[in-house]
């Protein structure tokens, strides 16, 4: 069966990089919005997002301004479209959490990840959650055995779920997973066509504080995870000088985001239409300085290749040593506020 379903992903694999490329023509590039002036001369980063993320937190960090290159912005739903654009070369480099990046990677992506940083503060872990109707009779994550459980597969959501399920004595093959993107996700939670949602940031405060439903278990337990931002190695060899510039802007845009969780939260309400309580929710999960690359980071990360290998979500551990680039700490950890 394994060889059955490793043998079809095969298959399919150009077939869904070629649907990556279309979708982004279709709809990323779309919505691409340049920065840094219309000057065809200048170079372009091709920079991947997700709604809230690093254009929202440099915007309102004025980090955006007078740049040397052009910025195009590609805005995806989560962590896995934008993955796959940037192993297809659509993108130049997008910032993601530590589970969809292992998931890429172990999948073949030709990535890296340049940039770390580690969500800090109080109530940071109740951004990553499973969340259920308010009137569910599922009372803890032992009593989701034989229960449909959506999530993004690949995702911090599937990440938490397994750590959370593998706690309370259950195997991964326990739960019924059913993989949706966070939209279907949320109208399936509320129809009843699934049990639980284990989801983060902005869809956790939505779910909490807009609809009502309520959290079976979080991330409090933990220790928080790091985000990247991974780039291609074409743009790591071949956009480096700008690729380095960026780098250097976000890690500035995150700590002033660290010393302004209000004035940040405005913003994001502001340019996502979401409430201000969510905002403010929300960006506990992503408000985090920069960390160095280094040996003990990549151990910790071993972590999560180990256990998406435990449940069968990747098909093998792959050599990890490649993954992580610390070539760019020095400018990432610099501070020049």
């Amino acid at each position: 069966m394994t060889r059955t379903i490793l043998s079809r992903r095969r298959v399919l694999l150009p077939w869904i990089v070629l649907f990556a490329l279309i979708a982004l023509a279709a709809i990323g590039f779309a919505s691409l919005r340049p920065h840094g002036g219309g000057d065809p001369g200048r170079p372009v980063l091709k920079i991947g997002d997700q709604r809230g993320g690093a254009q929202a937190l440099m915007r309102a960090a004025g980090e955006l301004d007078d740049l040397p290159y052009r910025i195009e912005w590609a805005q995806f739903p989560a962590a896995s479209p934008l993955l796959e654009a940037l192993a297809a070369g659509a993108i130049d480099v997008g910032g993601v959490g530590a589970p969809p990046f292992a998931f890429a990677y172990a999948g073949g992506a030709k990535i890296k990840a340049v940039f770390a940083y580690r969500p800090q503060g109080p109530g940071v872990g109740r951004a990553s959650a499973i969340v259920v109707p308010k009137d569910s009779p599922v009372r803890s994550v032992a009593q989701l055995k034989g229960r449909k459980l959506a999530t993004v597969r690949g995702s911090a959501g599937q990440d938490l779920a397994l750590r959370l399920i593998e706690q309370a004595g259950l195997a991964s093959s326990d739960v019924r997973w059913t993989y949706l993107d966070n939209g279907a996700a949320k109208a399936a939670l509320e129809s009843g066509a699934i049990d639980a949602w284990s989801t983060w940031g902005s869809y956790v405060g939505i779910a909490v504080m807009e609809n009502g439903d309520r959290v079976l278990a979080d991330a409090s337990g933990f220790p928080a995870q790091t985000g990247f931002f991974a780039a291609s190695e074409s743009a790591i060899h071949g956009k480096r000088p700008i690729l380095a510039d960026f780098l250097a802007r976000l890690s500035r845009a995150r700590r002033w985001a660290a010393a302004h969780p209000d004035a940040f939260a405005r913003t994001l309400a502001q340019e996502t239409g979401l409430p201000f309580k969510v905002a403010r929710f929300s960006i506990t999960a992503y408000i985090g300085t920069a960390e160095p690359i280094n040996d003990a980071l990549v151990r910790e990360q071993a972590e999560i290749f180990a256990r998406y290998r435990r449940a069968g979500i990747i098909p093998a551990l792959p050599d990890i040593r490649g993954a992580y680039d610390p070539s760019f700490n020095a400018t990432t950890l610099a501070r020049r506020d």
